[in-house]
């Protein structure tokens, strides 16, 4: 029994669905215009976009020079944003606006096209172009209509589409950071902390960029190594400046730094070892002597012990007697400015009474 129910409810549905769709598309070839105009707005009012679309779009043609052209194309935009054609509904909505300016509905016209297009903007990490031309059109509307009460609207969805377009900034830096590509990170992070001010964590971005700073100069050919280890200070006292030494980002940021000094440290050392190494003690005297108080360098007290070394094999290698006087000068130098309890303190004493008795 209730099978014979089932089966008859079914073709019940059946029956009345497909003489519904004879009579709307009997409707759809008949000439009687009034008719299709009346049904496409109690389609339209049922929500039916699909149907009240196909019949406003014939009356477009046909109601040209009419009255109602205007209430037609209208909801026939509508229609196509009820059916989710959003491209084609923000066309229609702006054309609506542009060939009537002076329509009671010109506003929302243009509030829906720009709605539209903030619809279909498309996700953070696809192209933002699309992000722009909505954020462009949303403030034109709030310049056209300062006084309308969906500018509150239009602001929030300018506020989440600026989200969007900071969001790919940020992650497009990072991508760059996490290619080795750090350079160009730096250039990402700067304009992301540029263009974005408001940024909730702008003290981890900024420690991140000192991060990328190290890391260039660290794998940079060695013409370029000293000057890129330097420009991590700057940033480094910029950053103390900002958030001082209490942010939770700091001890990253002082680690970085601490590095960067022994990066420094090593490259004023290797030039004069590897005179050394060649039995160059002069010239890695000359080396050493002009790696000291240069910016950035730390190891001053290592970097003049080296010299009085460096002075000594040469006086030593050449029994030249300016270089055992040059040994005795920079090693008076060295207790001079770094005292007897320095760690090179007793070498340097040393090499400078080996010199003294090599002369006498």
């Amino acid at each position: 029994m209730r099978s014979k129910l089932s089966l008859i409810s079914i073709l019940l549905v059946l029956t009345l669905g497909l003489g519904a769709c004879s009579s709307y598309n009997k409707l759809l070839k008949s000439n009687d215009l009034e008719k299709k105009y009346t049904e496409a707005l109690a389609y339209y009012k049922k929500k039916d976009y699909d149907k009240a679309g196909q019949l406003f779009d014939e009356l477009l043609v046909a109601f040209k020079g009419d009255e109602r052209f205007q209430e037609i194309y209208f909801y026939y935009a509508y229609c196509k944003y009820g059916n989710g054609e959003l491209i084609m509904a923000s066309y229609h909505f702006k054309n609506f606006y542009e060939s009537f300016p002076t329509s009671e509905k010109a506003e929302e016209a243009l509030y829906m096209h720009v709605y539209c297009d903030y619809l279909e903007s498309y996700p953070h990490y696809l192209d933002p172009s699309v992000t722009r031309m909505a954020m462009d059109n949303l403030q034109l509307f709030i310049n056209l209509y300062p006084a309308s009460p969906r500018v509150a609207d239009c602001n929030k969805y300018m506020d989440e589409l600026r989200g969007r377009l900071r969001k790919k900034s940020l992650e497009s830096a990072k991508l760059y950071l996490k290619m080795q590509d750090y350079q160009a990170a730096i250039l990402a992070f700067n304009n992301t902390i540029k263009d974005y001010p408001e940024l909730e964590n702008k003290d981890e971005i900024e420690a991140t960029l000192i991060r990328c700073q190290y890391l260039l100069a660290q794998n940079s050919v060695d013409s370029k190594k000293v000057q890129r280890y330097r420009d991590v200070k700057p940033m480094v006292e910029d950053f103390q400046r900002r958030y001082g030494l209490d942010n939770k980002h700091y001890p990253l940021v002082k680690d970085i730094y601490a590095k960067s000094v022994e990066g420094l440290n090593t490259l004023a050392l290797e030039g004069g070892y590897a005179q050394l190494d060649r039995g160059q003690y002069a010239k890695a005297a000359v080396s050493f002597k002009e790696q000291r108080n240069k910016e950035g360098v730390s190891n001053n007290d290592q970097l003049q012990y080296l010299v009085v070394r460096s002075y000594f094999k040469a006086g030593k290698t050449k029994k030249n007697a300016t270089y055992y006087q040059n040994t005795i000068d920079e090693a008076s130098a060295f207790i001079a400015e770094f005292g007897e309890d320095n760690t090179y303190s007793k070498k340097v004493k040393k090499y400078k009474k080996k010199a003294e008795k090599a002369l006498n």
